[in-house]
């Protein structure tokens, strides 16, 4: 770090080497957290070589890996922050400024309690309005300070985002992309990314399209691991809200990106990278048709089933089977491709049997749903992959909701009147069907649950038995 070029030029010579000496001399090892006291004094002192000590000396502490809970609560209960945020506002000594950001942002990287003590005396228009700096470094040191208020809390983000804050880090880090500068590029990613972190508020809604193009072009232009996961969670929270006035699934599309997030998922061995990059691609796999199809064209299903067969994952498991049944809740030329991909149907099967409750529940969506569109001719193809004893095992699950109890009746409804038109009677498999129930219900300990749920099987059952001996 060259502290002489952010260093004013009216500074005279002999207090510009006083000052820049004193990064020789302060360091970790003989700066004293129990004076933090007099540091402040210093700070407030009339001689600009004792502030600039002050400065320092509480910048080195608070950066030591030593007790930083206990020193960054000492450095707000002698009221330094709002000393720090008026040197921010009313001094025009840049590294005077630049070393209390770095402290701020130091503060603002503990508790949500000590952020907001930040927060409180204006810290975010105050570090903000440094963001027109000359001094790279400076913008830097925003960047981390805006990064770290930006991760503890949704009304700092609309705060940062109403102020300008969000727009005037997308416009920095395209300028410093033609200046090829890559590490303050990933630095304002970074900071971009919490801005966009969980659910999307309504003030980030109208950014959207910008928001999309720009990590689009991040993750296409980016390799990193650190950068890829920050971008990649980024458009995942932004693809998983819709509105009315923007698709952001076709955004996406439109970006070129998904190619690029298709080989991250083939290749990548990062699993923070490779969930966000499933969930952007299952987001998109509830849009329209032509969506879907798009995804389809790009071979995922051929990925999937990568996925699927190499990772242990039960989280990662559930999110992929989540997306292919977002694929079967399309229309019938899209379930066929599904059900045409041996690979992938036969280890769904062998993953239902081997797997959690979270992930068989996600794979009997996948057959529920083709259920919905699928022709009578194609469904002995869904009996010989299993799907009554996919069925049975979900309905005999505990944790299974009365919602997906109640579609997956409805389907084994549709598949028995499949099979009457077959083969002009469907006893055969309700009898297996039973079986399977039966067998399984042995192997559980007996359900005394009367509720409605239970009833609404009943019927169903009651039917089926009833067909069985007319």
């Amino acid at each position: 770090m060259n502290y002489e070029q952010i260093l004013p030029i009216y500074i005279l010579d002999n207090i510009r080497q006083k000052i820049l000496k004193q990064y020789e001399e302060i360091n970790e090892n003989n700066v004293n957290p129990y004076i933090i006291d007099m540091y402040a004094d210093m700070i407030q002192s009339d001689d600009i070589v004792k502030q600039h000590y002050g400065l320092v000396a509480i910048r080195k502490l608070i950066s030591t890996n030593q007790n930083p809970f206990d020193i960054t609560q000492s450095i707000i209960e002698n009221n330094l922050v709002p000393i720090l945020i008026q040197i921010l506002d009313q001094n025009s000594n840049s590294l005077f400024i630049f070393e209390a950001i770095w402290i701020l942002t130091n503060i603002s990287s503990g508790t949500n309690e000590q952020t907001q003590i930040v927060v409180k005396y204006g810290g975010i228009p105050s570090i903000l309005k440094h963001l027109n700096s000359i001094h790279l470094s400076l913008i830097e040191q925003v960047c981390w300070a805006m990064g770290n208020i930006a991760a503890e809390d949704i009304e700092f983000r609309n705060q940062i985002i109403e102020l300008g804050g969000l727009l005037k880090f997308i416009e920095i880090s395209e300028q410093l992309k033609q200046n090829n500068n890559k590490q303050l590029v990933k630095l304002c990613s970074w900071t971009i990314s919490n801005l966009c972190r969980r659910n999307p508020t309504p003030t980030i809604q109208k950014y959207k399209v910008p928001l999309i193009k720009y990590f689009s072009c991040i993750i296409q232009e980016y390799d990193d691991d650190e950068t890829l996961t920050d971008s990649c969670w980024a458009l995942q929270y932004i693809s998983d809200s819709n509105n009315e006035l923007v698709d952001p699934h076709q955004q996406i599309i439109n970006t070129g990106i998904i190619p690029k997030l298709i080989s991250i998922l083939r290749n990548s061995q990062v699993n923070q990278i490779i969930f966000p990059c499933v969930r952007i691609i299952g987001n998109i796999l509830t849009g329209n048709d032509s969506q879907t199809d798009y995804i389809l064209n790009n071979d995922i299903l051929d990925v999937f089933f990568h996925r699927l067969k190499n990772t242990r994952l039960k989280d990662l498991k559930r999110e992929i089977c989540w997306s292919i049944s977002n694929i079967t809740a399309g229309n019938l030329n899209q379930i066929i491709r599904v059900l045409d991909n041996n690979n992938i149907m036969i280890l769904l099967f062998q993953l239902f049997k081997s797997s959690s409750f979270e992930v068989q529940t996600e794979i009997a969506w996948i057959y529920s749903n083709a259920m919905k569109e699928i022709k009578y001719q194609d469904t002995m193809k869904l009996i010989e992959m299993g799907i009554l004893e996919i069925f049975a095992t979900t309905l005999r699950l505990q944790r299974t909701s009365s919602k997906q109890k109640q579609d997956i009746l409805i389907s084994l409804d549709s598949l028995f009147q499949n099979i009457r038109q077959l083969y002009g009677t469907e006893q055969e498999y309700i009898l297996e069907f039973f079986r399977k129930l039966n067998q399984i219900q042995k192997r559980q300990e007996k359900n005394q649950d009367q509720n409605n749920q239970y009833k609404i099987e009943q019927e169903y059952y009651t039917k089926w038995k009833n067909l069985i001996q007319n």
